[in-house]
């Protein structure tokens, strides 16, 4: 299952949005009671979820270049 690291946050989020979204389409929902209701609030914990991994990703990214860095050239400023 290494083809799924780093990618099963953004699936789950997918289904998160898509579940909220599905109410909304098929029409068992007004646009009224979507936005007043709890599908709402689970669209913006989806986003909220893939924005919080984004930013963990570059996160570790940039630290791994930082120890790679301190590797090659530990006396670089």
């Amino acid at each position: 299952m290494n083809w799924l690291n780093g990618k099963k946050t953004y699936i789950v989020s997918a289904l998160m949005a898509l579940t909220s979204l599905v109410n909304l389409m098929t029409g068992d929902l007004t646009l009224m009671e979507f936005l007043n209701g709890e599908q709402m609030i689970s669209l913006f914990e989806a986003l909220g979820l893939t924005t919080l991994r984004a930013g963990i990703r570059q996160n570790q990214q940039e630290t791994l270049h930082e120890i790679v860095k301190n590797i090659h050239f530990p006396y670089a400023g």
